[in-house]
């Protein structure tokens, strides 16, 4: 609470030292709070994951869910990807380390869609924006749709188009230090600021314009009706960021009047589905798998949209 007040004297601050007044202030205001709001959260608990993670190695991962029932293996691998680094594309590596470690197919898949789509920080970036019952229903959404796609594509035979590859081990020795674990871990949460922050500022700033500038009603009309869900899945894959920069959007557009759902699926789809990922994923998946992901999760991301639209 404290801070909060803190980060708004300062955009108060900055907004009247520019003179602004009306629209503009008002999202400039906004696009200030929500950056240093965001950054702190990511802060905190990039460090504090970052530091748990040195603990984790891809072999003990797959130790732990070759061992499990379909079930609890896959909702192990939503988990983990949970608490995974923040965008589709730092995602990859770690995907490569557990499928060079032997990880099931399906539930390195799982980990894949799972990770860019939910994570620690934005979990409590959606629940101070969104609220609690919006914050479980995506997170529920999203570990379903990752755990449904890992399963599908594994039943439909699609890891035959898995291409074989090795990846090296980024975890700790385990006789490292607190010392070095912590070296470690700030090292990683600063290269992860370092690449996501600039997509925080970008993701706040279009959240500011939509918040002080763009009509309600230009935003209702061209989003709303039976494809709004599918048409907000389009748009979002070629907007390439990463959770924390669609989160303020996606504030913006449900305050605009866009149904929950569309709202939602657009966010799910920009994280999960990018042209970037699809790149990198040429290095690793051959194009009947890429293709057959890209479908599967887009029907779940809709699915879920149409859902939430019903339920809200």
């Amino acid at each position: 609470m404290v801070l909060k007040m803190v980060f708004k004297e300062i955009s108060d601050f900055i907004v009247s030292a520019l003179g602004l007044t009306g629209k503009a202030a008002a999202a400039v205001d906004f696009w200030i709070y929500d950056t240093l709001k965001i950054t702190f959260i990511l802060l905190l608990v990039i460090l504090g994951i970052g530091y748990l993670r040195t603990y984790i190695r891809p072999e003990d991962v797959r130790d732990y869910l070759q061992d499990k029932n379909v079930f609890v293996g896959y909702l192990g691998a939503s988990i983990l990807g949970i608490v995974s680094p923040f965008c589709s594309c730092s995602t990859i590596p770690i995907f490569l380390g557990f499928m060079g470690a032997g990880v099931p197919f399906g539930m390195a898949l799982t980990f894949l869609v799972t990770s860019p789509m939910i994570n620690e920080a934005a979990i409590f970036v959606l629940f101070g924006v969104l609220g609690w019952k919006l914050t479980t229903a995506y997170i529920v959404g999203g570990i379903t749709v990752g755990m449904v796609g890992g399963f599908l594509l594994t039943k439909l035979g699609f890891q035959k188009y898995a291409k074989s590859f090795k990846f090296g081990d980024n975890s700790c020795k385990i006789n490292s230090t607190t010392k070095d674990r912590l070296k470690q871990a700030y090292a990683e949460a600063k290269d992860i600021l370092k690449s996501i922050f600039p997509y925080v500022v970008v993701g706040v700033g279009i959240g500011a314009i939509i918040h002080g500038f763009i009509p309600r009603n230009l935003i209702t009309k061209y989003l709303t009706g039976t494809l709004a869900v599918p048409a907000a899945v389009v748009v979002g894959v070629p907007v390439y960021t990463n959770i924390m920069g669609v989160i303020p959007v996606v504030k913006s557009l449900i305050g605009k009047g866009l149904p929950i759902g569309t709202s939602i699926a657009f966010m799910m789809s920009v994280a999960a589905l990018s042209i970037p990922e699809f790149v990198l994923l040429k290095k690793v998946m051959k194009k009947e798998l890429i293709a057959a992901y890209a479908t599967i999760i887009s029907v779940g991301i809709i699915t879920i949209g149409i859902t939430l639209n019903f339920l809200f």
